[in-house]
């Protein structure tokens, strides 16, 4: 199919399910990693990528978004997360590997598929009364994006859900993030 006669969220998914490159045993053996390189490296398919995700924000009956803000990760969920802040006119949250944002952070520390790692936001951008849309390109163990969950819950602020290019949903990342909110609200793209 023709990246340009995709008109369908399902034709969108079917072509992506063909161009994403999975690459085994990186970053170490076991692991069986899916690039969004080739999302990327074609512009037409990035476009098309970023309306469907678009359609995946949570919106009320009045068609009003249900969030205030978006929370994306570093570095492959600013990606298309700047996109969706842009599309929802809500302002974009950095949460970065130690030691890359200035100022005061909250910290969470978090299993990963292969290992542990922590992340951090800036102190002062959630508040309470947020209510905030965490956004990645992958859901694998659910380790990062309930990482970021923690960090919004401990700022006194809402989970308004979790948007995602794909959902490995062979690994227990979907069930993970049902801690946090509804299995509705939990949206991706592909799943593999």
């Amino acid at each position: 199919m023709k990246i340009e006669a995709i008109t369908t969220i399902e034709e969108c998914r079917k072509v992506l399910t063909s161009e994403i490159k999975t690459f085994p045993d990186w970053p170490e053996k076991g692991v069986n990693f899916k690039d969004v390189q080739s999302i990327l490296f074609n512009p037409e398919l990035a476009s098309v990528t970023s309306h469907y995700l678009k359609e995946l924000l949570p919106k009320n009956e009045n068609n009003e978004f249900e969030f205030n803000k978006i929370l994306c990760f570093d570095a492959r969920g600013f990606l298309f997360g700047f996109d969706l802040a842009q599309a929802s006119k809500a302002p974009m949250i950095l949460a970065r590997k130690p030691g890359k944002l200035p100022g005061k952070v909250i910290t969470q520390i978090f299993k990963k598929e292969y290992g542990t790692d922590e992340i951090q936001v800036q102190e002062r951008l959630i508040v309470p009364g947020d209510k905030v849309l965490i956004h990645d390109d992958l859901l694998a163990t659910g380790g990062t994006a309930g990482a970021a969950a923690e960090i919004i819950l401990k700022c006194g602020a809402e989970i308004a859900g979790f948007n995602f290019i794909m959902d490995l949903t062979f690994l227990p990342g979907r069930k993970e993030l049902q801690k946090y909110v509804s299995n509705s609200k939990i949206k991706a793209l592909l799943e593999f």
